[in-house]
């Protein structure tokens, strides 16, 4: 009871101490005798302080003065010091420190600041404030013994304003700090911020938050952060959370950001990273993984038919130079892995490696076009701009690709470019049964871009060619060519128009379905000879000779100058065009029958009008949307072989052929056939008729 009845009194007796310290402080101190010595001593260390409003105590919850409007400014801008104004702040005391007449300055609270920043070094400064807050500064005068060593510091319903000459201000709004704890010998203490702005080209605001346990050391100038999380909100449909541990080292001006994980919309997110000469010239390494990111929550149009995407990769960027490495992409199925180097410094390089697995597109419709499928390897292609000027190496490697039924297997490109010359040094792969290879060169140094090519295709197979691209399955075999040309212009219409070249081709295995040639030349013979051809069975198809020609492409006309095939005994050839800019062809074919005998499956041909003898079909007409055409036995021919059937029959019907006389004294048994004067005037009375 003694014991209990000494603890009560001591309570009491402190307890009468600090209320009679506090009367004294409340009635014997006025703050506002402080407001002079606080500006002088803000201007001896070059900032203009303006206390516009009064300095008054307040005892609950803690002992603070409060300061109504109060703004400060650097008195010279080359201080960094930003300009502030605050409508109210409480700045919390050490009452113990009080009771010594020390102002110790614990704590601040800030309401509705508006802090603009007109330089790089003022926002520096920003947001270096509570490490400045955490530092303690001492000035120990007769007139004013004042320690700041602020512990706990908030700033609510704040603003920053960055100004940035010739652009829009960029304003953070709704700013929320607070941190307890605050100190510079490394022991950890709660922060916590918030902050929203306004984003271009966003409908709604930006807004951010960090939460995190962080550690401040003077000395040698770290600071660290555990348990971090950060939150962004106001991206369409990308909210980003992310929790990390992150320290930066001044003395070797370096940082460190680790145990990276979370979400950036429906996707996971992972990683780590390391950064050299922060302030000077940095340098980065690190790896990222971003696993399951929805297409549809991309501000940007996804490519048509993929849902999804998967990316990790190693990389490394300073100011010289920028590289992935271990670079793997999964679009939907589709799994695509490489590296990418780019040297930074004049003159730039590039060289970018990658290779793929199947690559399926979705098919074109009425409101797609190939222009969108090949969108998809926009981003392989961007790095190129990135040149200005210098040189640049691409090669792509895919198992197959494939696009509206058009499959192409081992597809490979292996681009440069050096300046504004860009090669395509070989663009190959399989397709339809074959092989197709190009290598092309643009010059885009002129006003007129130019454009040099040459372009192989071996073993094609017709049949499965005509069957995907035109829906016509009647032609069999294999086609090889082979073309050179030479083109300029600034858009796909004029490189058409401006096309030149020279080639040549050769079919082989050719067949023709549901037409039988060697049928239809039998029935003109028997025609021309008066008679009927009956009792035989005739395939439904006309199997060619191996057929070769050449070709050439000149001002939008194409030229078949010559091409040779046959079937059995008929011999074909023929020569021809087709105009692209009106969308028509004129073809002359030829037939010959060599013997008397098209094949030994085929007729026998007795008209000497027809063995040995070509047999002129011109084709005419428009490849156009509802073009249509014909073949048909030439003109010209037809005349004569009517003129000379009729001449046989007058001269059989009217004149009596000419005998052969022996010349007298002639021993050698020639004779010499002479025409009778009737005959010579029959034949020009229907060569004129004809003509």
């Amino acid at each position: 009871m003694k014991f209990l009845k000494i603890v009560l009194l001591v309570a009491v007796l402190l307890i009468v101490v600090v209320i009679g310290g506090v009367a004294f402080l409340l009635v014997g101190v006025d703050p506002n005798s402080y407001k002079p010595e606080l500006e002088k001593l803000a201007r001896d260390n070059g900032v203009e302080l303006k206390m516009e409003g009064d300095l008054g105590w307040s005892f609950f919850p803690n002992l603070a003065v409060h300061a109504g409007a109060t703004s400060l400014s650097g008195i010279d801008d080359s201080a960094g010091i930003p300009d502030v104004r605050f409508n109210d702040a409480n700045f919390v005391l050490d009452w113990k420190a009080l009771l010594t007449r020390k102002v110790r300055l614990a704590a601040i609270a800030v309401e509705g600041a508006d802090i603009r920043a007109k330089t790089a070094a003022e926002a520096a400064n920003v947001a270096a404030l509570p490490g400045a807050a955490a530092s303690t500064q001492k000035t120990e005068t007769a007139d004013l013994p004042f320690e700041v060593a602020i512990d706990k510091m908030s700033l609510t319903n704040s603003r920053i304003t960055i100004v940035t000459p010739g652009a829009p201000d960029q304003v953070f709004d709704q700013l929320n700090f607070t941190s307890e704890g605050l100190n510079l010998d490394n022991r950890p203490f709660d922060l916590s911020l918030e902050v929203s702005t306004q984003i271009p080209d966003q409908p709604n605001p930006f807004a951010l938050s960090l939460n995190s346990r962080a550690a401040l050391q003077l000395e040698p100038q770290q600071v660290s952060l555990s348990d971090a999380k950060l939150t962004l909100k106001g991206l369409d449909k990308l909210p980003l959370t992310l929790n990390f541990n992150a320290s930066y080292n001044g003395a070797s001006d370096s940082f460190s950001l680790s145990d990276l994980t979370g979400s950036v919309g429906s996707a996971k997110i992972s990683g780590a990273m390391t950064g050299e000469k922060v302030q000077t010239a940095p340098a980065l390494t690190g790896e990222i993984s971003l696993q399951n990111l929805l297409l549809k929550e991309l501000p940007m149009e996804p490519p048509e038919g993929f849902s999804r995407v998967d990316l990790s990769t190693k990389f490394s960027a300073s100011e010289k130079a920028v590289s992935l490495d271990d670079l793997k992409v999964t679009l939907d199925k589709f799994n695509l892995g490489g590296k990418l180097s780019m040297q930074l410094t004049t003159p730039r390089q590039l060289d970018m490696i990658i290779n793929g697995n199947d690559l399926v597109l979705p098919a074109t419709t009425e409101t797609s076009s190939t222009e969108e499928q090949a969108a998809i390897f926009t981003p392989l292609l961007a790095p190129l701009a990135m040149l200005e000027g210098g040189k640049g190496h691409i090669e792509v490697n895919l198992a197959s690709i494939t696009a509206d039924n058009i499959r192409v297997d081992k597809l490979h490109l292996n681009l440069f470019t050096n300046g504004n010359v860009v090669q395509i040094a070989d663009l190959s792969g399989g397709v339809f049964g074959g092989a197709f290879k190009v290598n092309a060169k643009a010059d885009l140094r002129n006003k007129t871009p130019s454009v040099t090519f040459s372009k192989t295709l071996t073993a094609i197979d017709l049949n499965q060619a005509l069957v995907t691209l035109a829906e016509q399955g009647d032609i069999h075999g294999h086609l090889t060519m082979d073309f050179n040309g030479t083109s300029s212009g600034d858009t796909s219409d004029a490189l058409m128009a401006n096309m030149n070249g020279s080639g040549k081709f050769s079919f082989t295995d050719m067949q023709v379905d549901n037409i039988n040639v060697e049928k239809s030349y039998c029935e003109m013979a028997s025609l021309v000879e008066g008679r009927t051809l009956t009792g035989k069975t005739w395939p439904n198809f006309t199997r060619l000779n191996d057929m070769q020609g050449t070709v050439k492409w000149q001002d939008q006309i194409i030229n078949l100058p010559g091409f040779t095939t046959g079937l059995g005994n008929l011999a074909v050839s023929g020569n021809g065009g087709a105009n692209l800019a009106s969308e028509t062809y004129d073809m002359l074919i030829k037939s010959r029958l060599n013997g008397d005998t098209t094949s030994e499956t085929g007729c026998t041909v007795k008209s000497k009008t027809i063995q040995n003898r070509d047999i002129p079909f011109r084709c005419t007409g428009s490849f156009a949307e509802n073009g249509g055409g014909k073949c048909l036995p030439d003109k010209q021919f037809i005349n004569q072989l009517i003129q000379g059937k009729i001449q046989e029959k007058l001269i059989d019907k009217f004149l009596k052929p000419s005998e052969s006389k022996t010349q007298e004294g002639d021993t050698s048994g020639e004779t010499t056939e002479q025409k009778d004067p009737k005959q010579q005037l029959m034949e020009g009375l229907l060569k004129g008729l004809f003509n």
